[in-house]
């Protein structure tokens, strides 16, 4: 009996399936259910970020006018804390707060009270706030 080429083809093709599914069927794959626990693959390690540096601090911020010019707004605020508001520009102290900018003004004046230049002053924020105010600078700075 004559094998044909198509026969063995075929058994070729039966042969490999049959050893194919037989590998296959022969490994221990897990099926992971609620009823049972499968492990987990490895959590994958943070990648560590490099620290960041703080920007640099800026130069404190200084007084370019002499402080004790200042001296002048012991007696303005001596008024204002008796309730009398004399007219702004009239006074000293605003005459020398005048020309400077409002910030440059809150700064110096902050530091003069730091100085203890306009005497012991026990509330050194609102004493701030009422000399800037009465000479009509506006400003958000807090003096500490």
């Amino acid at each position: 009996m004559a094998v044909s080429e198509t026969s063995v083809s075929i058994a070729l093709f039966l042969i490999l399936n049959l050893l194919f599914f037989s590998t296959v069927s022969s490994t221990d794959v897990k099926v992971c259910s609620e009823d049972t626990s499968c492990p987990h693959p490895p959590k994958p390690k943070p990648v560590p970020v490099p620290p960041v540096s703080p920007p640099p601090h800026p130069d404190p911020v200084t007084c370019a006018t002499d402080v004790l010019r200042l001296a002048v707004c012991k007696t303005l605020l001596n008024e204002l804390k008796n309730g009398s508001v004399p007219a702004p520009l009239s006074t000293p102290c605003c005459s020398v707060l005048e020309p400077m900018v409002d910030m440059e003004a809150a700064i110096c004046l902050c530091t003069a009270i730091k100085a203890n230049i306009l005497g012991v002053i026990f509330d050194w924020q609102t004493s701030f706030t009422m000399i800037l105010g009465a000479c009509g600078k506006v400003v958000s700075y807090t003096c500490k």
